[in-house]
């Protein structure tokens, strides 16, 4: 059941995000068509809740490879990157 809950609110947020691409999208169609300022206003909302969703979903899947050791420090090109030692307090 824990699972399904999780699957719901994921799919949720997904969907969350879709809909806010698609409301920027109308929106941006309505202002170049008319050239209302309430349109700009919907547009931003639109874009706001497709970042919000984004955000999400980003933190999530950042949080779980997190707990389960998967993340990597890489440098360019995907080289190691050497830790620095601290220096010595004393």
């Amino acid at each position: 059941m824990r699972h399904l809950m999780a699957w719901a609110v994921l799919i949720a947020v997904f969907l969350f995000a879709g809909w806010g691409l698609n409301l920027f999208r109308e929106a941006m169609e309505r202002w170049l068509a008319f050239g209302h300022a309430a349109d700009l206003v919907w547009m931003l909302a639109g874009l706001a809740a497709a970042f919000a969703g984004t955000a999400f979903l980003g933190g999530f899947v950042y949080y779980r490879d997190k707990k389960r050791n998967k993340l990597t420090r890489e440098g360019w090109r995907g080289r190691p990157v050497q830790r620095r030692k601290r220096p010595e307090q004393g």
